[in-house]
């Protein structure tokens, strides 16, 4: 029996837009942010939904709440569904990691994977951890519909796992705030992508510009 997870990154905040790095920090969405998720609540409407787990950071929660609306389900805050802590990085922009550790930033652009920061979470260790979430929540949910609101670093992790892609390519495929990612999964730990950030529900002023590159 199969097992339909949508999984959609938690809207805009302010440091989405600056490029400032939130790993853990628990920032809110802004008001671009609030309009998104409510275009993926528009997006969903005429999908039932059984259930919603979401990242306890108020971006991923904020997200969940909007999405949900007035359907009776409930929302679970899920730990395995946080962001990847970036340790020595939160709160930094760009332009201040390439001051203080020249050459980081293009390691994490082109191999991130081979990152290793003071305080913060492998990236392979949040790819473990976002998986075996997943597949905690499908064997719970079989046959039903199931909501993940969470981050980019967990989601990307999923699916480029899914898909056999090496992790040190995600910045190739960035995901969207708002964006649509689903995937049909079944108990015996087949899954297959069949939406990866599609964005057709979300006007073209709110979706997602200048992925991950460098703010002058």
């Amino acid at each position: 029996m199969k097992t339909t997870v949508i999984l959609i990154r938690h809207g805009e905040t302010e440091w989405n837009v600056l490029h400032r790095f939130q790993g853990l920090s628990d920032i809110p969405l802004n008001d671009t942010g609030r309009q998104q998720a409510g275009f993926a609540k528009n997006g969903l409407q005429g999908m039932e939904l059984d259930v919603i787990y979401t990242s306890p950071l108020q971006r991923a929660v904020e997200t969940a709440e909007i999405i949900r609306g007035e359907r009776n389900i409930p929302v679970y805050p899920t730990d395995g569904l946080q962001e990847m802590g970036v340790g020595e990085w939160e709160g930094l922009l760009v332009s201040e990691i390439d001051e203080k550790y020249p050459g980081w930033y293009d390691i994490w652009r082109t191999a991130p994977t081979q990152i290793r920061l003071k305080g913060g979470e492998p990236f392979e260790e949040t790819r473990k951890r976002a998986w075996r979430t997943f597949w905690e929540i499908v064997k719970k949910h079989e046959g039903q519909t199931v909501l993940i609101v969470s981050h980019m670093m967990c989601i990307s992790s999923i699916l480029l796992t899914i898909a056999g892609i090496p992790l040190d390519d995600i910045w190739q495929h960035p995901i969207g705030n708002a964006a649509l990612n689903i995937v049909e999964a079944d108990s015996e730990g087949n899954a297959v992508i069949t939406d990866w950030s599609r964005d057709d529900h979300i006007p073209e002023a709110f979706r997602l510009k200048q992925p991950f590159g460098r703010v002058k």
